[in-house]
């Protein structure tokens, strides 16, 4: 992330970054406790002493878990999406929207997939709610747009597709 990068995301997905944060830095202390365990307990060679070289390694991987989630909250920006009064002009956070992805692996009659997503925050995605991020692949490739439009070809997994924005709802 650069410097000047900012982030969007509402209040849920800010307050869980920070319980996230907060629970990292906790394992992170712990980690660094019981490598200190283990480093009195034996050896301080890898030979001698394997649990101290694990304890190393999960250290040194929370501690840059823990740098990358702090720069993730500096950056941070929050949203405020209210359901009664969403974005209708062109998809954008806060945006609940209809579309219909074309598969273009598939026949050429191929009728669509039909599905209703909300634009929510970065690193929001929740499939089962039917929310997604607005960095996620295919958020961004509708960002944007108004209804009618269709996006540029996109490529999740092993298909390649075409998302069609077919309604964007002033409320749910």
């Amino acid at each position: 992330m650069t410097q000047s990068t900012k982030i969007y995301m509402t209040e849920t997905g800010f307050d869980n970054l920070k319980s996230l944060l907060a629970r990292k830095k906790q394992e992170y202390a712990d980690v660094r406790d019981h490598r200190q365990v283990a480093f009195e307990m034996s050896g301080d060679g890898w030979h001698d002493n394997p649990e101290f070289n694990r304890q190393q390694q999960l250290e040194a991987n929370l501690n840059h878990t823990v740098k990358e989630l702090t720069e993730r909250l500096q950056h941070a920006r929050p949203v405020n999406i209210d359901p009664s009064n969403r974005p209708t002009n062109h998809v954008a956070i806060g945006s609940l929207v209809s579309i219909t992805r074309w598969n273009l692996n598939n026949d050429i009659n191929d009728k669509g997939l039909e599905e209703t997503w909300e634009i929510v925050g970065f690193d929001e995605t929740d499939i089962k709610a039917a929310k997604i991020g607005y960095n996620a692949p295919l958020a961004k490739s509708i960002i944007g747009l108004q209804v009618g439009d269709v996006s540029e070809q996109l490529v999740l997994g092993t298909q390649a597709w075409e998302i069609e924005v077919i309604a964007i709802h002033p409320s749910s």
